[in-house]
């Protein structure tokens, strides 16, 4: 088979980029063809996802990309998850659709509480309570404009609204569907418990396709705008549509028993399984059953990731600070270890205005010297994250019954070889760090595959490795860090 080319769209909470994704002769060439500001609106006292503003950079994108590819043979998305929109019979689409961090489903957790019953949304899903799911915001909506859900005579998710405009069609994919805490990832199909009890009728929840089944091709409006009419038409493949579980078809893992954690502004630790645990361990431990590709399941537990890092840098910049990212590690290289022990899922975490400040209160509330300069906070921050993923590994371990001896750790946070040595430090595991685009990549491997290019998960794994720098790192001092990991549980109460 000769060279394929696919588009990887991939939209995060900050940005969106095209990246043109090319396998020949076992290895892929990536190239970054647009890439795009993507973050939501403030309006009012409203925060929104503008879906025709990206929507429109796509179409940007895909003219580009028209011009600098030699073929297109698919193209992908991912995005976050939860998100939806609501189309009506005219299939317009029903106000602007709101993003997670609207304040729509605040308190919607004890409504649904209300409603369904303590632990049942779980019971029937598999997915814990995590305030920004679509149960939550559809719950608030209902409340708050109720207009959206009367009028809607179609839901989907934003990759799906996005999927519609670009091709016509109305689906829905399953990793995106697991999201919504109102699919049933046992019977593989949408809850009619759930649904009757919410009052939304059966119909206006599409198809939902599995992963790298054909969303549909580029419509003919479409293919004129970027460039293509008269041209072979173009599939858009369900990709892992939740950038988590994209980001998860990424790992190079060698064998079937695996840790990964995928490493952005939120940190997703989790492993691969056939079938969904859904008891009463994994509701105390906090793990959701999520969708993975092709049908499988993402057994994970979502943590504070790098956003406290991000914080901290924006916090800095405000005063004025070097924030390089290259002086911030040879600072923390350099600084004190185990200055102070955060639990970085604290709700001073959240959404504070100085970062800096807020991890002082932390420290201050439980009776710690706060960090001192920027090398401490930053690596202050690096050694909790480790420690809350060795608390989050063990739990893991427990749920399944299984000793894993490796983590494969992906995402932009893998360039931070200080903190992928003191993951492995922290949880005694070998680290394989790599690769760093990891959604992207999971996102065309599906492409791929779909398009007959990669059979299994062994030639994916060698595809993997044969192109990217994949790193190991094994664990040091483990004395050490297993006396201080008792210290951080005493102060963090994990």
């Amino acid at each position: 088979m000769g060279a394929k080319t696919v588009i990887a769209i991939d939209l995060g909470a900050s940005s969106g980029r095209l990246i043109g994704v090319t396998l020949q002769d076992g290895k892929l060439d990536m190239k970054e063809i647009y890439r795009f500001p993507n973050e939501g609106i403030h309006a009012g006292d409203r925060f929104y996802t503008d879906v025709l503003h990206i929507f429109h950079e796509i179409i940007t994108g895909l003219r580009k990309a028209n011009q600098e590819l030699e073929s297109i043979d698919a193209i992908g998305l991912d995005t976050w998850g939860v998100d939806f929109a609501m189309l009506d019979g005219a299939d317009e689409m029903v106000g602007n659709p709101f993003h997670y961090r609207d304040d729509q489903s605040s308190g919607m957790i004890e409504e649904a509480e209300h409603i369904f019953g303590k632990g049942v949304l779980f019971e029937e899903t598999g997915v814990q309570d995590m305030w920004y799911n679509t149960v939550y915001q559809l719950l608030g909506l209902k409340k708050r404009n109720p207009r959206i859900p009367r009028d809607g005579r179609t839901f989907l998710m934003i990759p799906d609204v996005l999927g519609f405009l670009l091709t016509g069609q109305k689906n829905i994919e399953y990793t995106s569907a697991a999201t919504t805490q109102m699919y049933d990832v046992k019977k593989k199909d949408w809850s009619e418990k759930i649904l009757k009890e919410l009052g939304m009728d059966r119909s206006v929840f599409p198809k939902v396709l599995m992963t790298g089944e054909v969303k549909g091709y580029l419509s003919p409006v479409v293919a004129q705008l970027i460039g293509r009419e008269g041209q072979a038409p173009v599939p858009l493949i369900a990709a892992a549509q939740h950038d988590s579980a994209s980001a998860a078809h990424a790992v190079p893992a060698e064998t079937e028993d695996y840790i990964f954690i995928n490493s952005g502004t939120w940190s997703i630790i989790g492993s691969i399984i056939d079938e969904p645990v859904i008891t009463r361990e994994v509701f105390e431990q906090n793990y959701s059953n999520e969708g993975a590709a092709y049908g499988k399941i993402k057994l994970v537990n979502t943590i504070m990731g790098m956003w406290l890092v991000q914080e901290l840098r924006k916090s800095w910049e405000r005063k004025g600070k070097d924030t390089d990212y290259g002086f911030l590690l040879d600072a923390a290289a350099k600084a004190k270890p185990f200055t102070a022990f955060l639990d970085v899922d604290d709700e001073l975490f959240i959404a504070p205005v100085d970062m800096e400040a807020a991890i002082r209160q932390y420290c201050e509330k439980t009776g710690q010297e706060p960090p001192k300069g920027q090398g401490e906070f930053y690596r202050t921050v690096i050694e909790s994250l480790a420690f809350q993923y060795r608390q989050a590994i063990h739990d893991l371990e427990a749920i399944t019954g299984k000793r894993m001896d490796t983590v494969h750790f992906l995402g932009g946070a893998v360039r931070d070889r200080l903190f992928c040595q003191f993951i492995a430090n922290a949880t005694g595991k070998k680290v394989v760090a790599g690769p760093i685009e990891a959604t992207a990549v999971g996102n065309a491997m599906v492409q791929l595959k779909s398009l007959g290019c990669i059979s299994d998960e062994k030639e994916n794994a060698r595809i993997l490795r044969a192109t990217f720098e994949i790193a190991d790192y094994m664990p040091q001092d483990t004395k050490v860090w297993d006396e201080k990991f008792e210290q951080y549980r005493k102060i963090t109460k994990k």
